[in-house]
């Protein structure tokens, strides 16, 4: 009878760690916490009040006559981090080689946390501004009125070269 107790205790081991009564170490990896700033939208109101929030499809303009040359920027982004906001101009889709409207460190109890509003102006003299900042001069983007260029509005993380952006073909009157 010692034989018959010793296999059915065997059998009884054996299934029992077969069918997970053994222990086990389970390890939960996390994935790995992205800190680089995402840029989720960007809109514009240009001077004829045209809204890329509601309407995507006509064309953008900005004329220093209308409405005192003002227009409007909105973005949102998802950052973990204070992040760099940009605004700049160019005369083509990218962010290099273009001129520099605004710039403003946002993020967590800033003014401009993870969304924000910026109020911009165009002059007849071909400069702009946003938030009664000093006037830049983009003359040089002009070889012809009208000229269409590029607003670019661009998140950086302020730990490292990583950015993105995001761009309008805009009319400049």
């Amino acid at each position: 009878m010692k034989p018959l107790t010793q296999s059915l205790l065997l059998i009884c081991i054996i299934f029992m760690v077969g069918c997970g009564g053994g222990s086990k170490t389970v390890h939960v990896v996390s994935p790995p916490v992205n800190y680089t700033p995402e840029l989720r939208s960007f809109d514009m109101l240009d001077s004829y009040d045209v809204d890329t929030r509601v309407d995507d499809h006509t064309p953008l303009a900005l004329s220093p006559y209308y409405y005192g040359g003002l227009f409007e920027v909105y973005w949102s982004a998802n950052s973990l981090e204070d992040y760099v906001l940009e605004l700049r101009i160019n005369d083509r889709t990218s962010p290099n080689d273009s001129y520099l409207v605004h710039s403003e460190r946002c993020g967590a109890g800033l003014w401009c946390d993870q969304a924000g509003t910026l109020i911009c102006e165009y002059t007849s003299d071909f400069a702009m501004a946003c938030e009664g900042e000093e006037l830049i001069d983009v003359s040089e983007l002009f070889p012809n009125v009208p000229e269409e260029l590029y607003l670019i509005l661009q998140v950086c993380d302020i730990d490292s070269a990583y950015c993105e952006y995001d761009y309008y073909p805009v009319w400049m009157e």
